[in-house]
C-alpha cells in the first residue's frame, strides 16, 4: 500500500498557514478601504455643509430709482449659522428680459465680510429698465448656492419699492 497521494500534518498545517495569511491581508485590505471611504464620506459631508450655510440671501425689498431704473438698492444678509462671506468676491448678473447678463462685482467698493446675522445695502447701476419690463437679479456668492431673484416692474412704476 502506497501513501504518496495522502496529505501529511505538515502539509495540512501549512496549507491552513496560508489560507490564514491570505484572509488577513484581505481583512487588512478591506478595513483600510473602509476607513478611507469613511474619510472621504466625512470630507464630503463638512464640504456640503460649508456650502449650504453660505448663501447669501435677499433681506427685505428691491429698490429703484425713478422710471427708467438705472440704479437698484436692497438688502443682502447672512443666515444665523452660516459662513461669513467676502463682499468683494461676490458676482451680481441682471439681466433684462431675455437679454445678456451684466456681470457686476465689487459695489460701492465693498471688501469687508459680511457676519451671520448681519446685513449690508447694495448699489448696483444696472442697465435701464423700463416699466413693464422682466429683470433677472441672481447673487453668486463666492461658495455656496446663488440666490436668483426674478421681478416684473409694474406698468405704472415711477421709482421706489419694487414688488
Amino acid at each position: 500500500m502506497k501513501k504518496d497521494a495522502a496529505f501529511s500534518g505538515l502539509e495540512a498545517a501549512i496549507v491552513l498557514i496560508a489560507f490564514v495569511v491570505v484572509a488577513a491581508v484581505f481583512s487588512y485590505v478591506m478595513l483600510g478601504a473602509g476607513f478611507f471611504a469613511t474619510q472621504k464620506a466625512q470630507e464630503v459631508t463638512y464640504s456640503g455643509m460649508k456650502q449650504t450655510t453660505s448663501n447669501l440671501v435677499l433681506d427685505g425689498y428691491i429698490y429703484g430709482n425713478t422710471e427708467p431704473i438705472t440704479q437698484l438698492t436692497f438688502y443682502v444678509k447672512v443666515p444665523e449659522g452660516g459662513e461669513p462671506i467676502a463682499l468683494g468676491s461676490v458676482t451680481y448678473l441682471y439681466a433684462v428680459g431675455n437679454g445678456a447678463a451684466n456681470v457686476m462685482t465689487n459695489p460701492k467698493g465693498a471688501s469687508a465680510f459680511l457676519q451671520p446675522g448681519e446685513r449690508t445695502s447694495i448699489e448696483l447701476t444696472v442697465t435701464p429698465t423700463a416699466a413693464g419690463d422682466k429683470f433677472t437679479l441672481e447673487i453668486k456668492p463666492p461658495i455656496g448656492s446663488p440666490s436668483l431673484i426674478v421681478r416684473t416692474l409694474s406698468s405704472g412704476y415711477a421709482g421706489g419699492v419694487i414688488y
